[in-house]
């Protein structure tokens, strides 16, 4: 869930995504391209974005969009941010 509507806060190559510490709900393909988003094979044109929650990604020319799990669930005191 973004932080505030459709602004996320995250952003990884699918290569580079951690699903320990992030929350993934957009994906978005840098050129065309076919990735595997939950199991199955999605054919995507570079540009296009797909909004879905991820639980596993993979491919080339694609980014997962999302927000720390401290943010989707809440944490009040958002532990993995150092103090400004």
């Amino acid at each position: 869930m973004p932080i505030k509507s459709g602004i996320y806060s995250i952003i990884d190559a699918a290569a580079d995504a951690d699903f320990t510490k992030n929350a993934y709900n957009q994906i978005y393909a840098g050129a065309d391209t076919t990735a595997v988003i939950n199991g199955t094979s999605v054919v995507m044109i570079g540009g296009s974005t797909i909004e879905v929650r991820v639980k596993s990604i993979s491919g080339t020319n694609v980014y997962v969009i999302g927000d720390p799990i401290d943010v989707v669930d809440g944490s009040p005191t958002l532990s993995n941010y150092p103090n400004p």
